[in-house]
């Protein structure tokens, strides 16, 4: 075969090769008949016990243990959650740990069935200063709230009467204004307070109070993503089968031990 004929066939050859695109699948070793699949992720550094800036985490075990299950190996990068969402937005890594599915993040991402788990966030105070209310709904005029810049607090929030938002960087600063008087209140996912509210040594000063939300936690991947379709429902497939042999739930009762 030569000319037009042959150039045709290359260039099938060459789409097909590519159609996984080299973010979502990078293959291996071009020896090996069965290439193994890889994808890239983008974790989040200051979620413990869930991701930590080590790469280790309840998240990080849930992962990669379902992607496992379905031949992929996991790749993460580890950065601030803030970055993370940016990066899988631009297609510059195949997801993101730790998505809340809710109005913000529907527009930009695709979700599967299966959460990676649930999480409560709750209003914490400082117990020498407690704010006079009886729900989250009647907060003092200019109540002053911090939370972490880019996390997601649920749809609610933004509809809050007398609330003033002060985005901050880390917990470790939002617990530092509490003890300090400069917010009124801090919004934390209560086994994430849990964990930083011991290291800091400040569980006699902070308190938790009203419940902001509960919401469903995702492994989520961007819409510019071709294969994220895919990626979702094979992620959905290995949790649906740590979930029916066990696994699932040991790697969620190890959350016990870290508190």
């Amino acid at each position: 075969m030569s000319g037009p004929n042959l150039a045709f066939l290359k260039a099938i050859i060459f789409a097909s090769s590519t159609l996984l695109s080299p973010c979502s699948y990078a293959h291996e070793d071009d020896t090996n008949q069965e290439s193994r699949r890889v994808i890239k992720l983008a974790a989040e550094d200051n979620w413990a016990p869930f991701a930590n800036a080590s790469g280790t985490g309840i998240s990080h075990s849930i992962i990669n243990s379902a992607f496992s299950r379905v031949g992929i190996e996991v790749k993460s990068i580890v950065v601030p959650y803030s970055r993370a969402v940016v990066m899988a937005k631009k297609g510059l890594v195949d997801g993101v740990f730790n998505l809340v599915k809710e109005k913000s993040t529907k527009n930009h991402f695709v979700f599967g069935e299966q959460p990676l788990f649930s999480a409560t966030a709750s209003f914490y105070q400082n117990v020498k200063k407690p704010v006079q209310a009886i729900d989250k709904w009647q907060f003092p005029p200019n109540t002053k709230v911090g939370i972490i810049e880019g996390y997601e607090y649920g749809d609610e929030l933004n509809l809050l009467p007398n609330v003033h938002i002060f985005k901050l960087s880390n917990h470790n600063q939002l617990i530092n204004l509490l003890l300090l008087d400069r917010i009124d209140l801090a919004i934390m996912y209560d086994l994430v307070a849990d964990q930083y509210i011991q290291r800091m040594g400040v569980a006699a000063d902070i308190e938790q109070t009203f419940i902001n939300h509960t919401g469903q936690v995702y492994l989520a991947f961007s819409k510019d993503n071709p294969q994220a379709e895919t990626l979702a429902k094979l992620l959905d497939t290995g949790l649906n089968s740590l979930k029916q042999d066990g696994s699932y739930q040991k790697i969620m009762t190890s959350i016990e031990s870290t508190n």
